[in-house]
């Protein structure tokens, strides 16, 4: 690994994290790089035009690392053929629905469709939330159990109760839909999207206010979104 290229990414990747201004020396710190070279790397981001620093001497990141994040997820084949099904979902149950892909131990949000009575989420287009975490990471993870324990286990700060959450993905597994209530308040509802002899990296989950899923409601929307992401599969089977 070029530690220069590696350098430059963990400095822009921070400041994206940060969302307002950084300081050089808070940079520094948090990156644990030498003031001079976060300093001379930053000078190089701004000249390329990913980094700014405004009359404060704070830096944050610009426009252009998510024209290229988005750029990215415009052309991701999943998303493109979730479209129609997503559109489909968020009609029949009038809830937000959501499109995440796997991607190394987390999920990446790549679209989502938000409910006419929308409520307040962690999550949002380009969040990366652990697996384990969430209603869609968990269905995904349900269908690949060789990498289950070893996703539950790398979960950090947290520690999670590794035999207890495997325990649910074994019952996910079994019903085909995964539960979770990662945003407080909010009861959200996964299905991966399996499609034949390919690993299992998509699913659609449907999220809406806890006082709003009564019995009744969630078995509703467990029948559409298992209905949706069944046809979705079919359809990226078809050559």
């Amino acid at each position: 690994m070029d530690r220069a290229v590696a350098r430059s990414f963990q400095l822009l990747e921070t400041l994206v994290r940060a969302g307002d201004g950084v300081r050089l020396s808070d940079l520094a710190a948090e990156t644990g790089l030498q003031k001079s070279t976060a300093h001379r790397i930053l000078g190089t981001l701004n000249a390329l035009g990913y980094v700014e620093q405004d009359g404060s001497s704070r830096y944050r990141a610009t426009l252009k690392a998510w024209e290229l994040g988005a750029a990215v997820a415009a052309k991701h084949p999943i998303r493109r053929a979730a479209a129609g099904f997503m559109q489909g979902l968020h009609r029949t149950t009038g809830e937000t629905v959501s499109l995440t892909v796997l991607s190394g131990d987390d999920v990446v949000y790549l679209e989502k469709l938000i409910a006419p009575r929308p409520v307040r989420f962690l999550t949002r287009v380009g969040s990366r939330v652990p697996a384990v975490l969430t209603a869609s990471g968990k269905a995904i993870l349900a269908a690949r159990p060789d990498s289950a324990e070893r996703v539950a286990r790398a979960v950090t700060p947290r520690p999670l109760n590794v035999p207890a959450v495997l325990a649910e993905l074994d019952e996910a597994r079994r019903r085909g839909y995964a539960l979770s209530g990662y945003s407080p308040g909010v009861t959200s509802i996964g299905a991966a999207v399996v499609t034949g002899g390919a690993p299992i990296e998509a699913a659609l989950s449907v999220s809406a206010p806890a006082e709003r899923v009564t019995d009744k409601r969630r078995d509703a929307i467990v029948e559409a979104l298992l209905e949706t992401t069944a046809r979705m599969a079919e359809s990226m089977d078809r050559p």
